[in-house]
């Protein structure tokens, strides 16, 4: 909803980088700069003015005891029952103001985050001190960048909610990280706080960062714990409890002051969502993309039925191939990192059509990673019930003879040979094996960034007490889904100022799913059983238990048909900047084997194409 900007110790004028983020926050503009313990502090804001449309919500804002200043990014949803706590009279309505005196009050940026519920990145100022702290919301729904730059021969620290703002401020170059190039490679994004640019680092969810400005010297930590408790009921109890906390997570998430749609797929999640919305009286007008009927991954006819059921308007946007292949670097260009999921090219087309008369929108986002909505969570439950090695090593040897085998049944296969923890989580999601990243990098890296930020999350979650695959599930929650999926919906909705919310991520919401047993949630044959059986009451079988699309690209037929010119023009082009990071034959040998289907590469050689194009932009 806006753009958080900053800069410590450092003389460079912040208002090309404000201007950068205007598409964040068009409605308003502000800076301040402070001398705090002998260095240049500066604050400034670019505000999508949501809840309270006065200046009273004006950023940055000042605490009433003006030892406090905040530029803040996000919505807090429990802010009305937070400020119950506070002794103070208020100029508005503001989420913000809430949070800055709330900060003031205790002078204890932590344990006002841990009370939070909403999405959220902020910047808060302790001047008494000489503190900076930067926090982050507990599932990353809300992006902050930071560097720490030498600035005329001294070092200096920038933060933003978007890494063009930290470009406009002329710090950061075109080298790569190329760890994090071998991690992108293995895992389709690039989890925090790594980014591929070098210098450069994204705040991890669920992270603050605390600076002494006198020193400069700072460091991040967890703020969150691991939900440890466990729901003792019945699974018509759990039922009965899980409608209650997603009416409350979607009601708290319709308060805005300006007008408010819902993307709506052809999948239950976000029909339940716009069920409940109506029920609770908001028929909210929605929003779906499509690539015409004759493709089966279009889902506008779905939408449009579910639609028809809850008796909401509706409006289509339908996309061509051309329309995909023009935006491509535009698109790219927003989200601002490779990332290897074929639905980011719709969604810039859907966000602008329902900008067009919405401010806000609400999504089902959020709902696969808690309710073990992916078949690698399966697996990992054979692989539990069948523990013994050998037979998958056959399995496993077995698959090479498979020549149009599925990429998932691949990827399945080979991660029941592996009986490390972490090293059997990563091969569950990597994009390319140890093998193929030699083969395109050349350098020998069996365990990277991925095995080690994989390792801190599982070390976190010790005390949980969780089985295998309901581990993997907490980490996708906060590492896959915040890095990746959560990322670009914020970054693209963000490029034409919508809001977009996720109410399936409520905190206190997430918190029960993440209680139950895990069984209530996916079995070898079933997935997102009590979300599934709840929705039962609120919309038709047939619409509950449709089949999944995905909100996928048929990238592969397109990318070896009308887009083969156009990809292998980028992929195979030797002068590429691309080709400075990756092998030459290993990116044609991978580029044969997709056009053969021999086997199918659609997910490697999107995110490929999405590398090669990302390099073009900043090389």
């Amino acid at each position: 909803m806006c753009g958080v900007i900053g800069s410590v110790n450092s003389n460079q004028n912040l208002d090309e980088a404000i201007s950068s983020l205007r598409h964040r926050g068009p409605d308003s503009f502000g800076k301040e700069s402070f001398e705090v313990q002998g260095k240049t502090v500066q604050l400034a804001h670019a505000r999508l003015a949501i809840l309270d449309l006065s200046p009273a919500g004006h950023q940055p804002m000042q605490s009433k005891n003006q030892r406090w200043w905040i530029s803040y990014n996000g919505e807090i949803y429990n802010h009305l029952e937070l400020r119950k706590e506070l002794d103070c009279e208020f100029i508005g309505h503001s989420d913000t103001e809430t949070l800055i005196e709330l900060i003031a009050q205790t002078n204890d940026v932590e344990k006002v985050a841990q009370k939070l519920n909403g999405f959220f990145a902020f910047a808060a100022l302790d001047r008494q001190e000489g503190k900076l702290y930067l926090v982050r919301d507990p599932f990353g729904i809300k992006p902050l960048y930071y560097a720490k730059c030498h600035d005329n021969s001294t070092d200096s620290f920038l933060f933003a909610s978007e890494v063009r703002a930290l470009k406009a401020l002329g710090q950061v170059d075109g080298d790569l990280n190329e760890d994090a190039l071998d991690t992108f490679l293995t895992l389709r994004y690039v989890p925090s706080p790594l980014t591929l640019w070098n210098g450069v680092k994204r705040l991890a969810p669920g992270h603050i960062l605390s600076m002494n400005i006198a020193s400069g010297h700072y460091e991040s930590h967890k703020y969150i714990t691991p939900q440890k408790d466990r729901f003792q009921g019945s699974m018509d109890e759990a039922i009965t409890a899980y409608e209650a906390v997603l009416k409350q997570a979607v009601g708290k998430q319709l308060l805005s002051d300006v007008p408010i749609g819902l993307l709506l797929s052809g999948g239950i999640d976000s029909a339940l969502v716009a069920a409940i919305a109506r029920d609770a009286g908001h028929k909210l007008p929605c929003f779906t993309v499509g690539f015409g009927r004759e493709h089966d991954e279009c889902e506008i006819s779905d939408a449009e039925e579910t639609a028809r059921v809850l008796g909401l308007p509706h409006h289509h946007v339908t996309v061509t191939p051309d329309m995909l292949q023009q935006a491509f670097p535009a698109i790219l260009a927003s989200v601002e990192e490779p990332l290897g999921t074929t639905s980011i090219l719709p969604m810039w087309y859907l966000v602008q059509r329902a900008r067009e008369d919405v401010t806000v929108v609400l999504t089902g986002q959020g709902t696969d990673e808690p309710w073990g909505g992916y078949r690698r969570y399966q697996v990992e439950m054979v692989r539990k019930m069948l523990p013994f090695a050998p037979i998958w090593k056959l399995l496993k040897g077995a698959v090479p003879s498979l020549d149009t085998r599925s990429e998932t049944l691949e990827r399945g296969l080979r991660t029941l040979s592996v009986n490390g923890t972490i090293d059997r989580f990563v091969e569950a999601c990597a994009l390319f094996p140890a093998q193929d990243r030699l083969q395109l990098t050349g350098r020998n890296r069996q365990k990277n960034q991925a095995h080690k930020l994989m390792g801190q999350w599982h070390q976190w979650l010790s005390s949980a007490g969780c089985e295998p695959a309901e581990e993997m599930m907490r980490m996708d929650t906060r590492m896959n889904l915040a890095d990746d999926l959560l990322l670009y919906g914020d970054k693209i909705s963000m490029a034409s100022a919508l809001e977009a919310r996720v109410p399936m991520l409520d905190i206190d919401l997430v918190g029960f799913v993440e209680s139950l047993p895990l069984s209530y949630r996916v079995a070898l044959s079933r997935s997102k059983i009590v979300h599934k059986k709840m929705a039962e009451s609120y919309l038709p079988t047939e619409i509950v238990h449709r089949k999944k699309k995905g909100f996928q690209v048929p990238f592969g037929a397109w990318s070896r048909g009308i887009w083969r010119d156009w990809v292998e023009a980028i992929l195979l082009d030797r002068n590429a900047p691309h080709f400075s990071h990756m092998e030459y034959s290993a990116v044609e040998k991978l580029w044969r084997q997709h056009l053969a289907q021999k086997p199918d590469r659609s997910r490697q050689m999107f995110a490929l194409l999405m590398f090669a194009i990302w390099r073009s932009q900043h090389s």
